[in-house]
């Protein structure tokens, strides 16, 4: 039950972030977090075109026109994470709203991943307050969070704020 109540709440946080309406014009990145995957470094809020071509196939691909802005909202289901990202028309440039980890072949760019433990979180980022199992880091306009279940690492996302 507190597994289910903890993904119910990470959930919840990532939908919030993403639908309401707290994204930028996609004008410049923000000073946040940085995911590298393939060779290719994105914050949130940044152009996120380069990405989408490194990370190969797409397994899922959903889009929804957003309730924000004019443009469109796109979640991409690749092997290793999901991204989301967001327009301000419907054929405009995508910007990265959120990337999650969905295996351990991924990681942060200070080297935390899927199944790393709390410990390393701490190490690498400092303290953070436990909210259900969810510490979360704030740098620039993203966030990176960590679910914590017996004190390892059970998913990663960076989130745009």
């Amino acid at each position: 039950m507190k597994t289910v109540l903890k993904k119910l709440v990470v959930f919840v946080v990532t939908a919030a972030v993403i639908l309401s309406g707290n994204v930028s014009t996609g004008k410049a990145a923000s000073k946040g977090y940085v995911f590298k995957y393939k060779g290719v470094s994105v914050q949130m809020h940044s152009d996120a075109s380069k990405l989408i071509k490194k990370a190969g196939k797409v397994l899922k691909k959903k889009e929804t026109k957003s309730c924000s802005y004019k443009g469109l909202d796109r979640v991409y289901q690749y092997k290793d994470f999901i991204l989301v990202t967001y327009s301000n028309s419907k054929n405009g440039k995508q910007y990265v709203n959120g990337i999650k980890f969905r295996n351990k072949n991924v990681s942060t760019k200070e080297g935390i991943k899927i199944g790393s433990s709390l410990n390393s979180v701490i190490n690498k980022y400092g303290k953070a307050k436990d909210n259900f199992g969810v510490y979360t880091y704030k740098k620039g306009k993203s966030k990176l969070q960590f679910e914590i279940t017996n004190e390892k690492v059970t998913t990663i996302q960076y989130v745009g704020i």
